[in-house]
C-alpha cells in the first residue's frame, strides 16, 4: 500500500468517526432526552451527560445545575409528548411536570453535540403566574384541558408526510397570518384548535368579516393583539416522522400597549399539510427582561419598546 493511499484511508476513517460523533439519530436523541429528564427528576445533574459548557434557561433566565427545575420537579406529569429532530440534533418535550404536587405546563428544547447535552431551554406555565398585564394568577392555564386535548404524537405514514422545510413553512404561516391580520395566510384546517398552557383560546364569537368555523373562532382567526411584530422566531424541533414543528417566538407589543410581551414555544400538530392543533407553553416577560436569551438574541434583544412601563 502506498503512503498516499494509507494517508487517505486514515483521513477517511477519521472523518467517518468525526461524523459518527456528530450525528445523533432518533433513538440516540431519545436516549439523551430520557437521561436528562431522569436527572431532573432525581435532582442530580451528574446523572445526565452534560457538556462542560451546558446552558439551561427557564423562561429565558439562566439557571445553574442545582437550582430551578433541578430542585422542584418530583415527576413527569400525566401528559408527555417527545419529539426528535436528527437534522437539528435536538429533542423536544411538551406536556406536564409535577413540582411538589403542583402541575406545570412545559415545553423543552434539548440540544445534543459531540455525544453530550449542550443546551436545555424550558418554557414553563404555572397556574399562579403573571398574566397579560403582570397580575398574578391571570395567565392562561388549564392542565386538565391539556390532558384531554394533547398535541399529536405517533408515527405518520410516509405518504402522509410533508418535508421538514414544508413543516417549517406551515408553522411560519401561522405567525405571518397573525401579524398580517389575515386569516387566509394561515395554513390551517377549518376548526383547528389553539391552546395556551392547556387553556382554549378559540371557539369564541367571530368579529365581522373574520374567518372561523361554524360561526366561531379557530386557530386561523386573526385579531388585533396589540402587536408590533412576532419577533425572534426560532425553529426548535421539527419531527418529520410525527409531523410536528416546535417554534419559539416573542410577541412584541406596539408602543403604549399595556399588555406585556409573551414568550413561548408553540407545538404545531400538522395533518395533510395543514395545522390541526396549536399548543403553547408560555409566560409573560417583565418589560425589562431580555428574551429569548438565546442566539442570535444573546441576552439583550428584544426588550420592550417602553422599558418604564
Amino acid at each position: 500500500m502506498s503512503i498516499r493511499l494509507f494517508v487517505l484511508l486514515v483521513l477517511a476513517g477519521s472523518f467517518s468517526l468525526s461524523t459518527q460523533a456528530q450525528d445523533c439519530d432518533r433513538s440516540c436523541l431519545a436516549d439523551f432526552l430520557d437521561q436528562y429528564l431522569d436527572a431532573i427528576i432525581a435532582s442530580d445533574a451528574s446523572q445526565a451527560p452534560l457538556s462542560y459548557g451546558f446552558r439551561q434557561t427557564e423562561n429565558s433566565i439562566v439557571v445553574p445545575n442545582d437550582e430551578g427545575l433541578w430542585t422542584t420537579v418530583t415527576s413527569l406529569g400525566e401528559l408527555q409528548r417527545r419529539y426528535f429532530d436528527p437534522v437539528g440534533q435536538t429533542a423536544g418535550y411538551f406536556g406536564l411536570l409535577e413540582e411538589s404536587g403542583e402541575r406545570a405546563a412545559v415545553s423543552l428544547r434539548m440540544k445534543v453535540s459531540n455525544n453530550l447535552i449542550t443546551e436545555a431551554e424550558w418554557h414553563i406555565g404555572r397556574e399562579n403566574d403573571l398574566g397579560l398585564q403582570g397580575v398574578p394568577g391571570t395567565v392562561y392555564w388549564n392542565a386538565d384541558e391539556l390532558i384531554a386535548n394533547p398535541p399529536n404524537g405517533g408515527f405518520v405514514p410516509l405518504d402522509k408526510r410533508y418535508s421538514r422545510d414544508d413543516l417549517i413553512a406551515i408553522a411560519n404561516s401561522y405567525f405571518d397570518g397573525i401579524i398580517a391580520q389575515n386569516s387566509k395566510v394561515i395554513k390551517g384546517h377549518p376548526g383547528c384548535s389553539r391552546r395556551e398552557n392547556g387553556q382554549s383560546t378559540f371557539g369564541g364569537p367571530l368579529a365581522p368579516g373574520a374567518t372561523g368555523f361554524n360561526g366561531t373562532s379557530d386557530c386561523r382567526t386573526s385579531g388585533d393583539f396589540g402587536l408590533a411584530q412576532v419577533a425572534a422566531r426560532r425553529v426548535q424541533v421539527v419531527d418529520v416522522e410525527q409531523q410536528i414543528a416546535m417554534v419559539s417566538v416573542v410577541f412584541l407589543r406596539r408602543p403604549g400597549n399595556e399588555r406585556w410581551r409573551n414568550h413561548f414555544t408553540e407545538v404545531f400538530s400538522i395533518e395533510d399539510g395543514l395545522i390541526r392543533h396549536v399548543h403553547a407553553a408560555m409566560f409573560y416577560a417583565h418589560p425589562t427582561q431580555p428574551v429569548p436569551n438565546w442566539p442570535p438574541y444573546n441576552g439583550n434583544l428584544p426588550l420592550s419598546f417602553d422599558e418604564t412601563q
